[in-house]
């Protein structure tokens, strides 16, 4: 967990908690705040009975999957919502600075996190985007993108998005990305994803 994360996590969630909790978001973020640590290894291992082609680990028994309902049943995000991914190919917005004023994690919860008693807006987009990049598509930067900029500033104004269905095809993107490193016989370096 980056340093400041839980203080900036305390700060929002005293006035964005309620509307978390219509989000449908509060349990995943709240799941920020656990020491869950990744056993690449064991991911590693189950790497390699996943086929590209099922989307399923082949085992003896039969096909296994990761379906929408495993990732409702562990983080609780929602499965539907009035956006679909091409609502998201709209003109950027000016809420964020430039990635290049950041040199890591901490660095951007310093500049974003806010000393007034309220969350303005931009702070609450800064703070999603850092839980989006970090927590859920875990990316393979060291630092923040703004790759999911656009999606953050639509559940930041309360938008209803399904985001339950792209952590799965992010698990299913990675899955593959891995695959295909253990087919060609490429070391699998680093895990980067859900």
């Amino acid at each position: 967990m980056p340093k400041g994360w839980g203080d900036w996590f305390r700060r929002v969630s005293e006035e964005k908690a309620g509307d978390w909790e219509i989000y449908d978001l509060n349990q995943y973020l709240t799941l920020s705040l656990s020491g869950m640590e990744r056993n690449d290894s064991l991911l590693i291992s189950a790497s390699y009975f996943w086929s590209n082609t099922l989307n399923a680990f082949v085992f003896c028994h039969g096909p296994m999957t990761i379906t929408l309902t495993d990732v409702y049943m562990l983080t609780g995000l929602r499965i539907t919502g009035s956006m679909q991914s091409y609502d998201f190919l709209s003109a950027e917005s000016k809420k964020l600075a430039k990635i290049s004023d950041y040199t890591g994690w901490t660095s951007y919860i310093l500049n974003h996190i806010g000393d007034g008693s309220t969350v303005a807006e931009k702070e609450h987009v800064a703070f999603l985007n850092m839980w989006l990049e970090r927590f859920i598509f875990c990316g393979s930067s060291y630092g923040p993108t703004f790759n999911h900029k656009y999606l953050v500033e639509r559940l930041a104004a309360g938008n209803e998005i399904p985001l339950e269905k792209y952590l799965l095809g992010s698990a299913y993107h990675l899955m593959h990305q891995v695959a295909v490193q253990l087919l060609k016989n490429e070391p699998v370096h680093t895990i980067s994803g859900p």
